[in-house]
């Protein structure tokens, strides 16, 4: 099959969207499909190895997604367009297939800028409804899809976020070792991963840490990723707390050390429309624990996690406190779910929906 895929996310800060299309389509790439990367860019700088990339550099994307692509398109021969990033052109001489990831945005007020969500109700609106074909990353993102653009369930498919095969167990004592000669951390830490921003629920973690270390509990909040919006509230909170360390922005090796060296990993996140990171800390044997009604967090991670049905310090604590004791049970219930979600299998999920687009023009 010859796709056609927006990869203008591969320029963004690496996370995870940018890692669901290199994941996706290095497997389709294995597979033998014909991958066409599409960037208003005159070189990718993550490239692909065997996709082919077709740089074109526009001034402004929006002229390069409406113009550019379109045209492109109409001459290339390929069969799909996919955009990873949800947003298609407003029109495209081929079928599409786009992605929904989440719609916080319009779920809870204030947790992104006003031109995030201006754009989920316009540009990725439009985009959702007139799509050939919609995936959406987990049945919470599939209901809010048909609730909040009236896509009906017979164009939208749910294929879930994969985790990677190197997060798994390893050598625990080698990666506290190299995260406390790294950032100085000691065991018992409790990590989380991602941007510092309203939405992450991040203020009942700082209040839960400070809480601890106020009564000698032992154990730190580190925090991995960098300031998103409003972040530098969230890092000020982190600061006076005496208990948070400021990680930033972490590499993958990194985060593999991290996610092992962990005594828990804890996800206090409003709402999330899937969260790779719980599943990743649970693939490396640690305990994760997320928040109640949080969505695609609470309906992917929930079966194997601890849920936190408060959003208050104490109930953070007290199941923080329970998942770093390491009950082996837990462990383990972790390990066999997050070994579900692998990315060859969501590769070929995600490849049936582009063929059955592809399939609108035979």
């Amino acid at each position: 099959m010859r796709i056609a895929v927006d990869a203008n996310v591969l320029e963004a800060p690496w996370g995870g969207i940018p890692k669901y299309l290199d994941r996706i389509a290095r497997e389709l790439v294995a597979g033998g499909d014909d991958v066409r990367l599409l960037a208003n860019t005159r070189r990718l700088e993550r490239p692909v190895a065997g996709a082919t990339e077709v740089g074109v550099r526009v001034k402004g994307t929006p002229l390069w997604r409406e113009g550019f692509l379109p045209l492109w398109l109409a001459r290339s021969g390929v069969d799909v367009l996919w955009a990873p990033e949800s947003v298609l052109p407003r029109w495209s001489p081929v079928p599409t297939v786009v992605t929904i990831h989440d719609l916080a945005s319009l779920r809870i007020e204030g947790v992104k800028p006003s031109a995030h969500e201006r754009g989920f109700r316009t540009a990725v609106a439009r985009s959702a409804r007139r799509a050939s074909r919609v995936i959406a990353v987990s049945q919470t993102t599939a209901a809010d899809v048909e609730a909040e653009y009236g896509v009906g369930r017979s164009k939208l498919t749910v294929v879930p976020n994969g985790v990677d095969e190197a997060f798994s167990p390893g050598d625990r004592e080698t990666a506290l070792a190299t995260v406390a000669n790294r950032w100085g951390l000691q065991a018992p830490f409790v990590l989380h991963v991602g941007s510092l921003e309203p939405r992450k629920g991040l203020d009942v973690l700082i209040e839960a840490a400070a809480f601890a270390a106020a009564e000698g509990a032992g154990w730190r909040l580190a925090l991995a990723g960098s300031p998103g919006f409003e972040g530098g509230r969230i890092e000020a909170a982190a600061r006076a707390s005496g208990a948070c360390d400021l990680l930033g922005r972490v590499g993958e090796a990194e985060l593999l050390d991290l996610m092992r060296a962990a005594g828990a990993f804890a996800a206090p996140a409003l709402y999330e429309g899937f969260g790779i990171a719980p599943l990743e800390a649970m693939a490396c044997g640690t305990p994760a624990v997320i928040a109640a009604g949080s969505g695609g967090l609470e309906e992917v991670s929930g079966p194997a996690a601890i849920v936190v049905a408060e959003r208050t310090a104490a109930a953070w604590r007290a199941d923080i406190e329970d998942a770093l004791a390491r009950p082996p049970g837990l462990i383990e219930r972790g390990l066999r779910h997050a070994a579900r979600f692998r990315w060859p299998q969501v590769a070929a999920e995600t490849r049936a929906v582009l063929a059955d687009a592809a399939a609108v023009r035979a």
